[in-house]
């Protein structure tokens, strides 16, 4: 008979968290310097060269659609791994999902209440403190409608391409004369 979840996989899932999180903070980091990128590029065609064409104010709009797409960084990784582990049937990492997550507390649940409406203030604290794995699944339900993560990569996959094309194009642009 099985004493409960191992240290080592304990571990684990707390370093794939720890990991999930670095990933995110990466991407949504990328989002942003993409978005300053595309406006630098603006302002270099329009200041720099003296480029000056309408067209040319589509780079901003291409600009905040990178920065929006931060919203899909988020919802990827949505809820975190471990609150994502304890929706799932597996027993085992169920219980190992719990047990890691205990030291995580402070890191991950917080924002986690916040995105699902609970302001900040004691009862927030109290919560971090004391929610515990049925209720947490139940409060995280319907975070995890629709395949997020699927979503993200089609959305990825897409942005790339039209990125790519995108930025092909403007490179391309010949304004008509005068």
């Amino acid at each position: 008979m099985s004493g409960g979840p191992s240290a080592a996989e304990v571990t684990r899932l707390i370093t794939a968290q720890r990991a999930e999180l670095r990933r995110r903070r990466a991407w949504i980091l990328a989002c942003r310097c993409a978005s300053l990128g595309f406006a630098a590029w603006y302002l270099e065609l329009l200041i720099l060269e003296g480029r000056d064409a309408p067209f040319y104010i589509s780079i901003n709009l291409f600009a905040v659609v990178t920065g929006l797409s931060s919203l899909v960084v988020f919802n990827y990784f949505d809820p975190p791994l471990l609150v994502r582990n304890l929706h799932g049937p597996e027993r085992p990492l169920r219980a190992a999902s719990i047990a890691a997550l205990d030291p995580l507390r402070g890191e991950i649940l917080p924002p986690l209440l916040h995105d699902l409406g609970v302001p900040a203030g004691p009862e927030r604290d109290v919560l971090v403190a004391t929610i515990d794995a049925p209720e947490l699944v139940r409060r995280t339900a319907g975070k995890l409608r629709g395949d997020r993560q699927r979503f993200g990569r089609i959305y990825l996959a897409v942005y790339l391409v039209l990125a790519l094309g995108f930025i092909a194009l403007v490179c391309n642009y010949e304004p008509p004369p005068a």
